[in-house]
């Protein structure tokens, strides 16, 4: 199914065929090229997947399945970088490895202006259709790094040069829950980090966010 299209379509769906939404229809027809009688694939976002048949402005449902989520579930949270298009990139790849849920983080020396909701919400929906996924990752309110240490996961971290290499921190608990903090251009102030947050590095190297963001995500789901 590897050329079959792959939609997002929002749930539920109560009846045999999904009626579909201008943008949706529009998103096929015109740039996905779709024609009636295709074969297409379809999530509703929240682990529910099928293959079906388009056809009519509507998918006629077929053989479907649930999908478990991902674990460890993470959630993501990232200073904005300085520019829309590695603020998307943050998104997209976030989005296709299966982030749980992102949210932006305000810091001492955040800058950037957070961006919209829609879009951000956009971009992980062009994520999760590319890479064929069954779960739409999350895009919550923004929060400080006060905020990030009292989410209800197992294991929280954050980005700090100096720290532990991440995947033997990460290999030395079985986390169900991950929550990742990285930081702005410069890292964070010294007297910022809250104690109960385990300072993970990320290598030798000074990363950007958006690189950083991406090797810790890609640690957590991979390690």
């Amino acid at each position: 199914m590897g050329h079959v299209p792959h939609v997002y379509v929002p749930g539920p769906w109560p009846d045999a065929t999904i009626r579909l939404t201008d943008s949706i229809r529009h998103h096929l027809r015109k740039v996905l090229r779709v024609r009636d009688g295709s074969t297409i694939s379809y999530t509703d976002g929240k682990g529910h997947i099928g293959a079906g048949t388009y056809g009519d402005d509507e998918i006629v449902r077929g053989d479907e399945q649930e999908v478990a989520p991902a674990s460890p579930a993470i959630v993501l949270a990232v200073a904005p970088p300085q520019s829309t298009e590695r603020a998307r990139f943050v998104v997209e790849k976030a989005a296709e490895l299966a982030v749980t849920e992102l949210r932006w983080l305000t810091t001492l020396h955040s800058g950037p202006r957070i961006p919209r909701l829609d879009k951000a919400d956009a971009w992980a929906v062009g994520a999760l259709e590319q890479s064929r996924g069954a779960h739409l990752m999350r895009i919550g309110e923004a929060l400080d790094i006060a905020d990030v240490a009292s989410l209800d996961v197992d294991l929280t971290l954050a980005a700090d040069v100096g720290g532990s290499p991440i995947l033997d921190v990460l290999a030395s608990h079985e986390a169900g829950s991950v929550a990742i903090a990285v930081g702005p251009e410069g890292g964070f102030d010294p007297q910022e980090l809250p104690e109960n947050i385990t300072r993970v590095g990320l290598g030798e190297r000074v990363l950007r966010i958006e690189t950083a963001a991406i090797v810790a995500a890609g640690a957590a789901r991979m390690g």
